[in-house]
């Protein structure tokens, strides 16, 4: 085993038990809270436009995919791509084929037990509460019954997705320590988008106010 291996099952492990905690400490709290939001249960062709909208979307094609794309350009990753244009363009790719499989994974698998893809705005308290909710509902979500479970279709949608694209990957990529590395980043970017969707139509309100 490589010590990028090494790097990667210590990864794994602090990640599952982050990931572990935080159902345990959410299911509780999170039931209350959730009894007193204004939550719809996602219907069919929301889940369709969710899965769409996050591969092909405005914000994923021109905004976000550009930024994951030269952010990895810029840190050489993976390195067989190296920091060119060409570079560039396969990552930026690369992000698309993976939201498509990782979303296409959540939205069917939590279909099967009506599990909330989307992000629900707590949209209320001070900034810590809601950093906290923005970091927890990465890891839980809603139900059709507006509580707080495990997201068993996130955690599905954000391992296999990384193992299947193992088969187009170069090899710095694919390795044990490689693919976790994937997995767990792609909980972290999932957080980064909970707190930008939670905090952003603030700042918008707070701009407008402005004379």
């Amino acid at each position: 085993m490589t010590i990028a291996d090494n790097d990667g099952v210590r990864l794994a492990n602090r990640l599952g038990t982050i990931t572990l905690l935080t159902i345990l400490l959410g299911s509780l709290p999170g039931r209350a809270i959730c009894q007193t939001l204004d939550y719809t249960p996602i219907t069919p062709s929301e889940r369709g436009r969710w899965i769409v909208d996050g591969t092909i979307g405005l914000k994923s094609l021109t905004v976000v995919g550009p930024l994951a794309a030269s952010w990895q350009t810029a840190w050489n990753q993976p390195s067989e791509w190296e920091r060119s244009w060409s570079g560039f363009g396969k990552r930026y790719l690369q992000r698309e084929a993976d939201v498509a499989i990782s979303n296409t994974l959540e939205a069917g698998v939590g279909a099967i037990w009506g599990e909330e893809p989307r992000y629900v705005r707590l949209g209320r308290g001070s900034i810590g509460a809601r950093a906290r909710w923005a970091i927890k509902t990465a890891f839980v979500t809603q139900r059709r019954d507006g509580r707080l479970h495990a997201a068993w279709g996130r955690y599905v949608g954000n391992t296999v997705n990384n193992v299947i694209e193992n088969a187009w990957l170069p090899p710095s990529a694919t390795t044990v320590g490689g693919t976790i590395y994937r997995s767990a980043a792609g909980f972290a970017t999932r957080i980064g988008g909970n707190a930008w969707e939670e905090f952003w139509p603030d700042v918008v309100r707070l701009l407008h106010r402005r004379p």
